[in-house]
């Protein structure tokens, strides 16, 4: 799936992140529209039904494949909320606490068979770590955003390897 990255760094007010996921679950949805519609514009009554069948798989696919990831500092109540809001559902809350409770944050590196990649977490005071979404997963970009964040909210900051 196609991950899209972005973030609004307003200094002052809050940090936000978000990441969605959208292309594959589009991509497979139109497909499972389109070829029963053509099917069924062929006149067989099966086709018919399976056209019926495959809208009802298709929403469920878009559904299932669709959401937004938003990873907020809010500066202004001190407080760290991670969120994800899916298509047609409320938002759902992952984690939501003051920025006392955050124990560190930094870049972390992945290691990949071909190239490493990078991001950058938050781990709360219960060990629990979440990741903040990058626009691109480059040394120098969560070495950017790792700095910023520990400089606006105060949080140590502690660079590691996964």
């Amino acid at each position: 799936m196609t991950d899209h990255a972005s973030s609004n760094e307003q200094l002052g007010t809050a940090l936000t992140f978000e990441r969605g996921r959208s292309a594959t679950a589009w991509i497979l949805s139109a497909a499972l529209i389109a070829i029963p519609t053509i099917a069924a514009s062929v006149g067989s009554t099966e086709a018919k039904g399976s056209v019926i069948v495959c809208l009802l798989l298709a929403c469920m696919f878009i559904s299932i494949g669709y959401y937004k990831s938003i990873t907020e500092f809010d500066l202004r109540t001190r407080r760290f909320k991670v969120s994800r809001r899916f298509v047609a559902r409320r938002s759902k809350t992952i984690a939501d606490c003051p920025l006392d409770q955050c124990r560190a944050l930094g870049r972390i590196e992945y290691g990949t068979d071909d190239h490493p990649s990078y991001g950058v977490y938050v781990e709360l005071a219960d060990g629990t770590r979440h990741e903040v979404p990058l626009k691109k997963p480059t040394i120098q970009e969560a070495g950017r955003v790792a700095s910023l964040l520990s400089e606006a909210t105060g949080i140590p900051r502690l660079d590691t390897k996964f």
